[in-house]
């Protein structure tokens, strides 16, 4: 019975010094830290166009930066006649592609067919007082070899005529001139392009001044983004590196390459241009489109080319 009391006694102090020992390791694992699996991403500071107060940290790897912009066309051309007069003929309507050297529209410029028959008729009264200053002058000379008129005389005989043979000259000169004019009543397409606003119809008035505008013409094969950026991008915004671009009006998303950065400063709203130059051969980026600019962590990696991108492939910003 001793021996049995002694045994449970034993049995029940084991059991107490294990709990006990149970108690201080849960103890000691309540009060680690946690592990790093469970804390949550470090936030990525953005930097808005714009923003001109201080931002997270000196390290500027992490940081993302946003702008806007707008699609431009490469090349503009605001078209307007050689010569002042009626138009007679637009061949083309806003939203026609054009091809370069395409007629787009003729004036019938009655004004300049009156500067040429006035240019030719300055011409042959110029040419009437040549043959007579020189029939003068040839006379003259005669009676001056055999001394019986002064020298003076001859002297202003034989300017009269080199004056009339310079007017003769000046007024064939006038007459190239006229013809020209005349003879650009037509205006043809100077690139590849899209007529994008017809501002004059047929029997309107076209004047060379002031300068009347016909038809703008712009190409939009390629295209340029003109964006505003913050100025503390510069840190890490160079030409060639991509930029992701979200246009609002279509939810269109495209990757594409800085062209160049401009070398100037806004002061007052402490940004930066970026252009960005792409192409644009299925004509769904229209001149004048709004377009949102990020350029982040890991934007720089790749770029394709201003391609479309679906809305699930493109990043968040």
């Amino acid at each position: 019975m001793i021996l049995a009391g002694r045994l449970s006694l034993a049995a029940l102090l084991l059991s107490a010094a294990a709990a006990s020992a149970c108690n201080d390791a849960r103890a000691k694992k309540d009060h680690l830290p946690p592990s790093s699996s469970a804390l949550p991403p470090p936030a990525v500071p953005v930097l808005e166009s714009g923003d001109a107060g201080p931002v997270a940290a000196d390290s500027s790897q992490g940081e993302a930066y946003r702008g806007t912009g707008s699609i431009q066309a490469r090349q503009k051309a605001e078209l307007g006649p050689k010569s002042t007069g009626v138009i007679a003929a637009i061949t083309v309507a806003e939203g026609d592609r054009v091809k370069k050297g395409k007629l787009l529209f003729r004036v019938d410029s009655q004004q300049a067919s009156l500067a040429v028959a006035q240019a030719r008729a300055g011409l042959d009264s110029a040419k009437v007082s040549a043959s007579i200053a020189e029939l003068d002058y040839k006379r003259t000379k005669e009676l001056f070899d055999r001394g019986s008129v002064a020298p003076a005389t001859y002297d202003q005989a034989k300017s009269r005529y080199d004056a009339t043979k310079s007017a003769v000259r000046q007024a064939e000169v006038a007459v190239s001139q006229a013809k020209k004019l005349a003879g650009d009543t037509a205006v043809y397409a100077p690139f590849d392009g899209v007529v994008s606003a017809k501002l004059k119809s047929v029997g309107e008035m076209a004047t060379v001044t002031p300068p009347s505008i016909v038809l703008v013409v712009q190409d939009v094969d390629v295209v340029e983004l003109r964006a505003r950026m913050p100025e503390r991008a510069l840190r890490r915004l160079q030409p060639g590196d991509s930029i992701e671009l979200t246009f609002p009006s279509t939810g269109e998303h495209r990757s594409v390459r800085i062209t160049r950065i401009n070398p100037t400063i806004d002061v007052r709203t402490r940004t930066v241009e970026v252009v960005a130059e792409f192409a644009n051969r299925d004509g769904r980026l229209k001149p004048g489109m709004l377009a949102e600019v990020t350029f982040g962590a890991g934007d720089s990696a790749s770029a394709d080319g201003g391609a479309p991108k679906p809305a699930s492939q493109a990043k968040s910003p």
